[in-house]
């Protein structure tokens, strides 16, 4: 049986359209709009391979400290977990809330759907479907970033305070750079092809 050509996007009008064969110097232009299109690269193996990388990163992540906080000679170290509980305690309800699910459910799941995705476990429409909610949740990802920007700013207090950041920050850097990778490594319009 033989493979069909691969499916590339154009990047000005987005019509997915087979890339044919071409000779060595040639390129290839949409049949729509005319711009070039070039050849994608894919690795879905090594999507998979660095969700599963970010998945392992994410446990210590949040539970080691994100940040040293020293007042006045008391030393506190707080991870994200730690810190979502303290938040909802402290009645705190809307920042722990925006914590607790852009920063401790949302990455997880993100996370297994591109391992889903870049596997052959499903139909390739529910891959592609998954990959449309996967986008579609990685633009709220940064949310709880700005939010912790937002109150480092409302911490600038001199001498009094002083923030360092823990290995948690790291770490928790670490995945989100993974998992960026991993969705590098992906290329939408394959989702649609029948691998044989």
């Amino acid at each position: 049986m033989t493979r069909s050509p691969p499916l590339i996007a154009c990047d000005h009008c987005a019509l997915i359209q087979h890339l044919p064969d071409r000779p060595e110097g040639s390129h290839v232009v949409c049949a729509r709009c005319g711009g070039r299109l070039d050849a994608w690269w894919h690795d879905p193996h090594l999507a998979a391979a660095l969700s599963l990388s970010a998945l392992v990163l994410f446990v210590p992540a949040i539970l080691l400290p994100m940040m040293r906080m020293e007042t006045l000679g008391h030393v506190h170290e707080a991870s994200i977990v730690a810190g979502v509980s303290q938040m909802l305690a402290h009645g705190e309800v809307f920042i722990g809330l925006v914590i607790l699910v852009f920063s401790l459910l949302l990455p997880p799941l993100k996370l297994l759907a591109l391992l889903l995705v870049s596997t052959r476990l499903l139909h390739p429409a529910r891959r592609a479907r998954l990959y449309a909610w996967v986008e579609l949740l990685g633009r709220w990802g940064m949310l709880d970033v700005l939010v912790v920007a937002v109150l480092v700013s409302f911490v600038k207090l001199g001498e009094t305070v002083q923030i360092r950041p823990g290995s948690g920050l790291f770490l928790f850097t670490a995945c989100v750079l993974v998992s960026l990778l991993a969705s590098v490594c992906l290329h939408p319009p394959s989702l649609w092809e029948e691998h044989t």
